[in-house]
């Protein structure tokens, strides 16, 4: 019998535990000018007559719009709250995204100074709006009145940047996305969604705060905080990643031609996945399979398990590399520094910018993901998954060297990259792989419960 919590939806904000699944968003970055005024913001976002927050809670018809509000460090502390309850928050949450940028690789070309926001700390809250409408119909409408109530209580427009989701649900790199989200003991599974999964499924205090959930260390990450301030809530690390497409496309050629092998094959072994989707255990290659099921996309692992004794041992990376982006950043049951199946976040990220058309030239245009990063702790899950997994080369076997391909800050003069063999002493060698992606801005934000958010607007 299950000892989880019964998890109250209507206390946890939309796109949390439960993805809102829309083709459309705007985040928008605000100031406060006053506490009274701020507080009052967000009063008029939980129970006034205009946009209004979104909860989790099951609906039989999918509403036009979903709302959801995170707060900044700052923005906390220029609501009044004061010292010493701020000092019951995570180090790394306090800090702010900025002051932890050189830790996770964010330097030279992708360092705060570079960012679109969040460089200088100016942003207290950030509202954002998902619909699956045209952004000049729901999405417009809702941003109208949004911006109404900013002038009504004194809230400063910083910034906002749109997200748009393409056919098929693929970035700019070619690859389908969002396959392997994590199954959450006691979250419903949408009709469709069903994804079987060789993973436990994960226990919701690893997202959620308070409410007796236990997280991966048998705790609980609300900490010190008052229940009535963090029951319910979550952390999201709300990054915009630029992606260099052409530089992307251009090592493929290069190394395909280098070794007279498939882009394709070249671009599954720097994911580890095909960019239909099929991972590349199922389907090690050497071009790329037809489009599997869903059913089966997350249906594999990279070594035996006690469910699984006789399951294939890909110890060597001869399927897919150990030093490939989804293996790095979720090893599943493959020995690697910590404990298997933990260090889970949540992501909810869209494209921003023009499409890619294949073969076409670089037309200058910025492209990328933009959204949230959805974790119970920030430093204990998103930032050990870049720190250590990714960036670093000793979580386990076959990485020296070697940094995240597809994430990773390469060296200026290009890292590597390798792909084995059936000759184990000659190996694909890419030695001057280089950096794909850009951090363009990057907040921390506290997701609060609706009971997190009243406590807030009672403040006015």
């Amino acid at each position: 019998m299950s000892t989880t919590p019964v998890i109250d939806f209507d206390d946890v904000q939309a796109n949390i535990l439960r993805g809102v699944n829309t083709r459309h968003a705007r985040h928008f970055m605000l100031a406060g000018t006053s506490v009274s005024g701020t507080a009052q913001f967000i009063g008029a976002l939980l129970d006034g007559p205009g946009p209004r927050i979104s909860t989790a809670a099951h609906w039989a018809e999918k509403p036009r719009y979903h709302l959801t509000l995170g707060l900044t460090a700052p923005g906390l502390a220029a609501l009044g709250l004061p010292p010493a309850l701020m000092a019951c928050f995570p180090d790394s949450f306090v800090a702010g995204a900025a002051a932890r940028a050189a830790t996770l690789g964010d330097t030279g070309p992708a360092a705060p100074s570079t960012w679109a926001y969040g460089g200088a700390g100016a942003e207290h809250l950030v509202v954002s709006v998902y619909t699956d409408e045209h952004r000049h119909a729901a999405m417009d409408a809702v941003s109208r009145e949004l911006r109404g109530l900013m002038a009504q209580h004194g809230v400063a427009e910083l910034g906002a940047f749109d997200a748009n989701a393409f056919e098929g649900g693929v970035v700019h790199f070619g690859y389908r996305d969002g396959i392997a989200q994590p199954r959450i003991e006691g979250v419903p599974t949408k009709r469709g969604e069903a994804m079987p999964d060789m993973q436990p499924k994960a226990s919701p205090g690893e997202f959620l705060l308070g409410k007796g959930y236990v997280n991966q260390f048998l705790g609980n990450w609300l900490g010190d905080l008052p229940p009535d301030l963090g029951d319910n809530g979550s952390y999201g690390v709300l990054r915009m990643i630029r992606q260099e497409v052409a530089t992307f496309e251009d090592l493929l050629q290069r190394v395909a031609r280098r070794y007279d092998v498939d882009p394709e094959w070249v671009a599954a072994k720097l994911m580890g996945r095909w960019r239909n989707g099929t991972p590349l255990t199922l389907a090690p290659g050497p071009t790329m399979p037809p489009p599997m099921a869903d059913a089966r996309l997350n249906e594999f692992d990279y070594a035996p398990t006690p469910q699984h004794p006789t399951y294939l041992d890909d110890v060597n990376g001869m399927r897919c590399p150990i030093g490939s982006h989804i293996r790095r950043l979720n090893p599943r049951n493959a020995l690697v520094m910590g404990k298997p199946h933990t260090r889970r976040i949540i992501r909810r990220a869209s494209p921003y910018g023009p499409a890619w058309t294949p073969g076409q030239a670089d037309d200058g245009k910025e492209r990328g993901l933009i959204g949230y990063f959805v974790c119970g702790d920030v430093e204990s899950q998103f930032e050990f998954l870049l720190q250590t997994w990714g960036n670093r080369d000793f979580a386990t076997h076959g990485l020296r060297g070697t940094r995240e391909p597809i994430l990773g800050p390469q060296p200026l003069d290009g890292g590597r990259f390798v792909i084995r063999t059936d000759n184990p002493l000659d190996p694909i060698v890419i030695s001057d792989l280089p950096r794909l992606t850009f951090t363009r801005g990057c907040l921390y934000c506290f997701l609060p419960g609706i009971g997190g958010l009243r406590r807030l607007a009672a403040l006015a």
